[in-house]
C-alpha cells in the first residue's frame, strides 16, 4: 500500500506497483476536507502510462470529482495494456 505524498501521484503509483505488482490497483479521490476549488485528483495518459510500467490492472477514480486529461488517449492506452478504469462514488465522512 502506497499513500500519495508531496512526491505525487507518479512516484505514489511507482512505490505501490514494488509491493503490488500485477495486483496494484490505483485509486484517485478526494481528501473528506480536499478545498475542491484549488486541488482535485486528476489522471491522464501519463497516469496509465506509469500503472503499465508497473503492472497495475485497475484504476479507480472518484465520479464527478476527478479530473481526467486526454481521455480518449488515456481509455486507449488502457484499453490496449489491459487496465480497466471505473468510476466510483463513495461517501467520505
Amino acid at each position: 500500500m502506497a499513500v500519495e505524498a508531496i512526491d505525487g501521484t507518479d512516484a505514489t503509483i511507482k512505490r505501490g506497483g514494488e509491493l503490488g505488482r500485477k495486483n496494484t490497483v490505483v485509486v484517485k479521490a478526494s481528501k473528506p476536507s480536499q478545498d475542491m476549488r484549488f486541488d482535485m485528483p486528476a489522471v491522464g495518459v501519463k497516469t496509465v502510462q506509469i500503472m503499465h510500467d508497473v503492472g497495475a490492472s485497475v484504476l479507480a477514480v472518484e465520479a464527478g470529482k476527478t479530473v481526467v486529461f486526454d481521455r480518449e488517449e488515456m481509455v486507449t492506452l488502457a484499453d490496449r495494456n489491459g487496465i480497466a478504469i471505473i468510476a466510483m462514488e463513495w461517501e467520505q465522512e
